[in-house]
């Protein structure tokens, strides 16, 4: 996997259409793989694609309609944009996926799925159904993201240039299956182990790791601890750590924007990320934001916790 043109098409096919069949998948990766170019593939037509089959000889990927129809969707659903860079398409499919996942998550919300703690609810003083939903709901909400956004910046860093690679193919990542494998022209391969913030190592990790990075050296290699956000002078308890167990973890780190200037090959990068990351953002989500998308479905499930329990008192009692 790289920020290719080939599969950037291929993952936006995939966003765009959801699930589809693997024949599906195989046209439309043989047609990605025929285009050097996001405009190129944007402006193609029925007739271009007939073109790399009959080069091909192969009738198997002769598209039908339907799936001509469905390939016609995606050039026309503007989830592409020819003007802006492969790396940047890839922040906007990416944003708008992980988008679309929360919006749904938060649709899908009933009363059955807050898993309701009627401990919890009477030391924190949630006497009645308007706290106790708002509170349910937004702790069911911050799960799910926790988890969807840490595949978010996964891919973020993954797709950020042509030249970032999934570690966990790698021969080298046996005793540790490395985030990520930079190869850069001349320079010496590069793996990295990607923590979401700066403080998310401890004692045992940070010998592991140094023991790690030893190891991928001595074979001519670089490896390093990247942190996703933040500065090196932050005063946290994984970078004190790092002063005391990992040697030279100057040169073995790379934190917050030095991350994503490696990763990318581009200065002030994390910049650009962020500018892309509120603009895809505000363009599906027009005026509202996140908060108010929660606060509205809270109506309609206060509304049904009073049609189907009539008391907050009766809903305490079903928890028993």
């Amino acid at each position: 996997m790289a920020a290719t043109t080939q599969e950037l098409i291929m993952k936006s096919f995939q966003i765009h259409n959801g699930n589809t069949a693997i024949v599906l998948k195989q046209k439309v990766e043989m047609i990605a793989s025929h285009y050097g170019s996001t405009s190129a593939f944007l402006k193609a037509t029925r007739k271009d694609f007939d073109k790399i089959v009959f080069k091909i000889d192969d009738k198997k990927f002769k598209l039908s309609d339907n799936e001509f129809q469905k390939i016609q969707a995606l050039q026309k659903s503007g989830l592409i944009d020819a003007k802006l860079s492969v790396e940047d398409n890839f922040i906007k499919i990416l944003t708008t996926q992980f988008v679309q996942r929360q919006l749904e998550m938060i649709d899908k919300l009933e009363l059955e799925t807050l898993n309701v703690n009627p401990i919890l609810a009477g030391a924190l003083n949630l006497n009645n159904e308007t706290d106790l939903i708002r509170y349910y709901a937004y702790q069911a909400i911050s799960r799910s993201m926790v988890t969807s956004v840490g595949f978010l910046v996964q891919n973020l860093l993954l797709y950020a240039s042509n030249s970032v690679f999934d570690g966990k193919y790698n021969e080298l990542g046996i005793a540790t299956k490395w985030d990520l494998v930079v190869e850069k022209g001349k320079q010496p391969k590069a793996f990295l182990e990607i923590k979401s913030g700066t403080n998310d190592l401890n004692k045992s990790q940070i010998h592991h790791f140094e023991k790690e990075i030893k190891q991928i050296e001595k074979q001519g290699f670089k490896a390093f601890i990247g942190e996703t956000y933040g500065k090196r002078e932050d005063k946290t308890v994984t970078h004190g750590l790092y002063k005391m167990y990992l040697p030279n973890w100057e040169k073995r780190t790379l934190i917050g924007k030095e991350l994503w200037e490696f990763i990318s090959g581009k200065k002030n990068y994390h910049e650009k990320l962020i500018e892309t990351l509120f603009k895809t953002s505000k363009e599906l989500l027009a005026d509202e934001t996140f908060i108010k998308k929660i606060e509205a479905k809270i109506k309609p499930l206060t509304a049904d916790f009073k049609k189907q329990y009539k008391s907050y008192k009766n809903f305490l009692k079903s928890l028993w």
